[in-house]
């Protein structure tokens, strides 16, 4: 059990850092995808359905349709793009929807938005913390030592 102003454990730190690192190196360079994600900003069009495409692992099969994306004023066209959330039942082959190109390859939102950018958000916050730990276990200074008092009491 560590005491008051005892040496921080290097391991743990070593650890924080780590952790701190591999978030932020994951996270910070998605934050204007995600911004772009949460506001639906970007060319808007229409994607239009080509198959759907399942994947399945433990258990669990996900399901997005494959398609086109063409914006409405014929100034992005993309091809092989996932429409985000479009699951099994959400459209048949050759059917159309509104969506919004955000930049992020390989993939089209609804024009609503997403909420895809909350764990982004929150791994790039719970980043910073884990970094602010490690910072100040290490750069500020161990309080001071409280004063003992080795006095002794008054006789009369």
């Amino acid at each position: 059990m560590a005491t008051r102003g005892a040496r921080p454990s290097g391991f743990v730190s070593l650890l924080l850092l780590l952790a701190g690192v591999l978030l932020f190196w994951l996270t910070v360079p998605g934050l204007g995808d995600a911004a772009r994600t949460a506001t639906a900003d970007g060319p808007r069009g229409a994607f239009t359905a080509v198959r759907l495409v399942c994947a399945g692992h433990a258990g669990h099969t996900t399901c997005e349709w494959l398609g086109t994306f063409r914006s409405a004023d014929g100034s992005v066209e993309l091809g092989s793009v996932k429409l985000y959330g479009s699951g099994r039942g959400a459209f048949e082959a050759g059917q159309s929807a509104p969506a919004v190109d955000v930049g992020n390859a390989g993939r089209v939102y609804d024009p609503a938005g997403s909420h895809t950018w909350i764990i982004t958000v929150g791994l790039a916050a719970l980043s910073y913390v884990l970094l602010v730990t490690v910072a100040r276990r290490h750069l500020t200074p161990p309080p001071p030592p409280s004063p003992t008092t080795n006095a002794l009491p008054a006789t009369a």
